[in-house]
């Protein structure tokens, strides 16, 4: 038996960290292993400016709980981007990429992109940049089923963008269907990044008497089981297309539990790499988590892989249920329950 597993060290191309007290409270928990991560643009005043970029990233590294500790901050796409601004952001690496949120589909959303030919230009200039798009992928339709977003987003959408710049490395975050898996593994010049959450919830964890469980709320909402084998695979069996982002994403418990302002989010980063050292040990994959945690990722972005290493323990531990500090009080993903792997030596 396995009892120790040493790790270059992980990052998270996928995070949300928010703002205020909200991000002093959670950025401890990414930071604790993770080298860098992808801070999400998606605040209440989105960052569509390099100023407000460097202003983040500081605030960021500000709370972090490792010296070493990267942010790296992409620019919110909107219908009226400075594009000037933008071009230099991307050419002063203060930018690491562009996020496309249509508009309306998640948190603090309704800034995005109403008419994809309207962030044309700043595709192009993406493209010349050799930077890298990141799309949540989910087309917002009133008759349009919530399990039927990522692929109306992928069908009328993404193939819109890729046949218009075939050139353009794309990133479909939080894949979440068996139909967007293998849009990926069939298609050039694109990766995605896939969650905890997505390899351990199915629909029927979301809806419980047929009331959702605002715990395992999220967007893009969890699938069916077979969505999540193949979601599973996907990360387990050695894909270079698919990479680590947990798409950990707070809210104070009264958000959670009001039907009034039922959030999207689920809150992950107490436990990021234990949950999926769980569950690839589950699939007898435990030996390919170092590829999709830590060169991946780094390897799709054209950044170099990390130099240190982090070593995961077998030891039954329970995550806490909550992290509760001055304001702030979070539900944590799968709080309560056991995980069998634990970061040696973890302080945060």
């Amino acid at each position: 038996m396995q009892n120790n597993i040493n790790l270059i060290q992980p990052d998270d191309w996928h995070v949300h960290l928010r703002e205020g007290d909200m991000l002093k409270s959670v950025t401890q928990f990414t930071s604790r292993i993770n080298r860098r991560c992808i801070a999400m643009p998606n605040t209440k005043i989105p960052i569509t400016s390099f100023e407000k970029a460097k202003e983040y990233k500081e605030t960021i590294k500000k709370y972090s709980s490792n010296k070493n500790f990267e942010p790296l901050i992409p620019c919110y796409l909107t219908d009226d981007l400075d594009l000037e601004n933008f071009r230099i952001g991307l050419k002063n690496n203060i930018f690491i990429a562009a996020k496309l949120y249509p508009s309306n589909v998640t948190t603090n959303s309704k800034s995005g992109v109403t008419n994809l030919k309207s962030i044309y230009n700043a595709l192009e200039i993406l493209e010349d940049e050799n930077k890298l798009l990141l799309v949540h992928g989910e087309k917002s339709k009133k008759d349009l089923d919530l399990f039927d977003r990522e692929k109306a987003f992928i069908d009328d959408e993404l193939n819109n963008i890729r046949n218009k710049f075939p050139q353009l490395k794309i990133v479909l975050e939080h894949v979440s269907t068996e139909y967007g898996v293998n849009y990926i593994q069939t298609n050039n010049n694109i990766a995605g990044t896939i969650t905890p959450h997505h390899m351990m919830l199915t629909k029927d964890d979301l809806y419980i008497n047929n009331n959702i469980n605002p715990h395992h709320f999220c967007m893009p909402v969890v699938k069916t089981e077979k969505d999540l084998i193949c979601l599973r695979k996907a990360a387990c069996n050695n894909n270079s297309k698919f990479f680590l982002g947990t798409d950990s994403a707070p809210h104070h418990i009264d958000q959670k539990i009001s039907k009034e302002s039922l959030k999207p989010g689920i809150f992950s980063a107490v436990s990021s790499i234990e949950l999926y050292a769980n569950i690839f040990e589950e699939e007898s994959a435990i030996n390919n988590l170092e590829i999709f945690s830590s060169i991946n990722g780094p390897k799709f972005y054209n950044l170099p892989v990390n130099d240190t290493s982090i070593t995961l323990s077998k030891e039954e531990w329970i995550i806490p249920e909550f992290i509760a500090q001055n304001t702030i009080k979070v539900k944590n993903f799968f709080g309560g329950k056991k995980l069998n792997w634990k970061v040696q030596d973890l302080k945060v």
